[in-house]
């Protein structure tokens, strides 16, 4: 098949256009923000720290998942946590009247702000919920022999 040379360089540019953009929306949790979109950067991180008031499993709020209400010397705060097998595969049991730290950033989520953490932190048991991207993890991605290791590390500004 004889392909006009003005044809072949459009389908390039426009390959090249769609591509990247495809990619990080195949990667994306259902029904989760685009951290994408919202430019997540772990060097904008910050750390919440305070009491739960509640906790929601399977939230109708957007972004769907898990929330948490923190009370926090500011106020209350939504934390999205993702999808809560996360949590029970690393047997974190989040209640309402204990103290937690969650290291993430807010981002607008249609008409509220939301925390979106990265990390959640119950006692000395820390349990990354969100990649570094920002995207929520599934059960199961951070199995491996350096998943605990890997949390411990980034959470202390060790290698990334």
């Amino acid at each position: 098949m004889n392909v006009p040379p003005q044809f072949r360089r459009y389908l390039a540019v426009f390959c090249l256009a769609v591509a990247p953009s495809a990619v990080p929306a195949q990667r994306q949790h259902a029904n989760s923000v685009s951290a994408t979109s919202g430019g997540y950067k772990v060097a904008d991180e910050s750390s919440l720290q305070g009491t739960i008031l509640s906790y929601t499993e399977n939230s109708k709020t957007p972004p769907l998942g898990t929330h948490v209400l923190l009370q926090t010397s500011s106020g209350n705060v939504d934390v999205h946590l993702g999808d809560a097998r996360v949590l029970h595969q690393a047997k974190l049991n989040l209640t309402p009247g204990m103290s937690a730290r969650f290291v993430g950033q807010s981002q607008a989520v249609g008409k509220n702000t939301v925390f979106l953490a990265r990390l959640v932190q119950a006692g000395s048991q820390i349990v990354a919920v969100r990649s570094q991207h920002g995207l929520p993890l599934t059960p199961g991605a951070a199995r491996g022999k350096g998943a605990a290791k890997n949390t411990s590390a980034s959470q202390h500004g060790g290698a990334r």
